[in-house]
């Protein structure tokens, strides 16, 4: 055989030995989406990774930058809306086309200098990038079978990292030699490709069942009728209230306090993207074998060490437990948080219950930044937020453990209840 044969099968002989033997349409689907996903990590790290910063450099205030996290969950707090949308459209159609209008307000950001403009444009992008996510969970759960869900999400989103992890030093230099006006600009002509690349998926939607086309009023009665579901909302939000109360506060430190460069935030991204790559990896697995509540409550004692470096940081490379705990959660959260809700939903009503789930998750983000601004015009110092945010992500840990995970027997769900019990600190992950 030859030495070009050798090496054309070892990209295949990898995938194979990640995810396992895939039906033809399953396998094109993953490499689809495989190129989705690199393209929109290049996307985001040459843009979204840095706008905080870019903002906290020209001149915004903390009620700015709290605005500016609100937006992030613009989008999912309106994401209910989307199913009325989904009703006689494709689901796929709806998701692409406001992937593709809400990344085009990358380009606008050549012709922007002033702070109110740039959270304009931001709020349009938001808006239409989490608005479909009730439909981008619903392809997901169409195109990969269950038993290999979580393996096939992790290694294409491996592909994700991999061009951040690249992209993330180079767009370091770009915006400290080139400015915002070029880079972000040329991001968003690759996030738009990465819309595009992302119809090319084989997807047989059929229509939304007719539960999950009736009237928005409808989702209110999913969390009064399903208890568990309901015990994992309330859950979910106090982990995301304790993250996002310092979340909001990063680029203070990182301007403020320590003075970073574009190119110091782009070199640590480096270490957080290398955890964010072997995160997948990790999570991938564990969701396969533990289902994405475990995957979730995990991520929350991971997450302690981002608030608690943030409180003890006084140089730039003091914050690299922080950003190495971060590319952690971010795989971690973004596995879970997926496949916890198809775990816990019903299955002819994925589409709704994600709906709830991303109203939820939008409404907490849009007010917690601004009670971390209104605790800091308050007196409260940074690290006394930083402590709080400790706290609650701790309560959540706890939280979570009470959420009985669907199909555990007997003795799994015996193990769960001693671990309720357990500080989050003695927790022990097992091997692989």
């Amino acid at each position: 055989m030859s030495i070009q044969s050798r090496l054309g099968r070892v990209g295949p002989h990898f995938v194979e030995r990640l995810t396992g033997a895939l039906p033809e349409t399953v396998r094109r689907n993953m490499y689809v989406e495989l190129w989705v996903s690199i393209a929109y990590g290049a996307f985001f790290a040459a843009s979204i990774s840095f706008i905080p910063v870019v903002l906290r450099r020209i001149g915004a205030s903390p009620d700015m930058l709290a605005i500016y996290t609100s937006q992030q969950f613009l989008g999912s707090a309106l994401a209910s809306l989307s199913i009325i949308v989904m009703r006689r459209r494709r689901t796929m159609n709806v998701v692409v086309v406001c992937w593709l209008f809400g990344r085009a307000m990358l380009l606008f950001w050549a012709f922007v200098t002033q702070t109110s403009w740039m959270l304009f444009l931001s709020a349009i992008f938001w808006l239409l990038e989490a608005f479909p996510s009730p439909g981008y969970t619903r392809i997901l759960m169409k195109i990969y079978p269950p038993e290999a869900r979580g393996k096939i999400m992790g290694l294409v989103r491996l592909g994700r990292v991999g061009a951040i992890l690249l992209v993330t030093p180079l767009a370091g230099w770009a915006l400290d030699h080139w400015g915002y006006q070029i880079l972000f600009p040329a991001a968003g002509v690759i996030g738009i490709l990465s819309a595009l690349l992302f119809r090319r998926l084989q997807v047989d939607e059929g229509h939304l069942p007719a539960r999950q086309t009736k009237a928005l009023r409808e989702l209110l009665g999913i969390p009064r009728s399903d208890p568990r579901f309901a015990r994992f909302l309330l859950s979910f939000s106090v982990y995301g209230a304790g993250t996002l109360l310092s979340w909001t506060l990063y680029p203070l430190v990182q301007v403020d306090r320590l003075h970073l460069s574009y190119s110091q935030i782009g070199l640590l991204g480096v270490a957080q993207s290398l955890m964010w790559l072997l995160g997948f990896v990790y999570w991938g697995r564990q969701v396969d074998k533990r289902g994405g509540l475990w995957v979730l409550r995990a991520n929350t004692v991971v997450n302690l060490a981002m608030p608690l470096t943030y409180f003890f940081a006084t140089s730039p490379w003091m914050l690299l437990p922080a950003f190495v705990a971060g590319g952690i959660v971010m795989a971690g959260w973004d596995m879970g948080a997926i496949t916890a809700t198809i775990q816990l939903a019903d299955k002819e009503r994925v589409t709704e219950y994600a709906a709830v789930q991303s109203t939820v998750v939008g409404l907490r983000g849009m007010i917690m930044p601004f009670v971390a601004a209104g605790l800091l015009h308050l007196g409260v110092p940074i690290n006394g937020i930083f402590l709080i945010s400790v706290v609650l992500i701790a309560i959540a840990w706890y939280l979570f453990g009470t959420v009985a995970a669907p199909g555990l027997s007997p003795e799994e769900a015996a193990e769960q209840q001693r671990l309720h019990y357990q500080w989050p600190l003695r927790w022990r992950f097992p091997r692989m």
